[in-house]
């Protein structure tokens, strides 16, 4: 069970990395990114608060993986759907090529945790 509390925190440190300081200096951060810094930040922002919030899921998840079991179908859905919205809105060409490789961890991610929700049955 130690890997994977390990892999939950590690979860949560990749979203207080990204969601914090897209929170807090998006402008920053998007250019960091080699990102457009759009005129208006609040959807960035609010995206931002979401992915810093279920960084407190992964947190919880880390400390109590079996009561906290659920959060990982949250984590599974929202981390799977990163890459897939990057495809819609124009692949990796749209972005640049460390906004792409973060995608690239959120699949990362999901695939794991979809491991851990099959391979760890919730007792009954």
């Amino acid at each position: 069970m130690r890997i994977w509390t390990v892999l939950f925190a590690l979860a949560a440190a990749f979203n207080f990395a990204v969601g914090l300081p897209m929170l807090l200096a998006p402008e920053a951060m998007l250019a960091s990114l080699g990102q457009p810094v759009p005129d208006e930040l609040l959807m960035t922002q609010l995206a931002s608060l979401l992915i810093v919030v279920l960084g407190i899921g992964y947190v919880m998840v880390a400390r109590d993986p079996v009561a906290n079991r659920p959060i990982l179908w949250l984590g599974v859905i929202g981390k799977a759907s990163i890459p897939l919205l990057v495809w819609l809105s124009g692949g990796a060409a749209a972005l640049s090529s460390s906004a792409f490789i973060l995608s690239l961890g959120d699949l990362a991610f999901a695939a794991l945790f979809l491991l851990y929700l099959l391979t760890h049955r919730r007792a009954a």
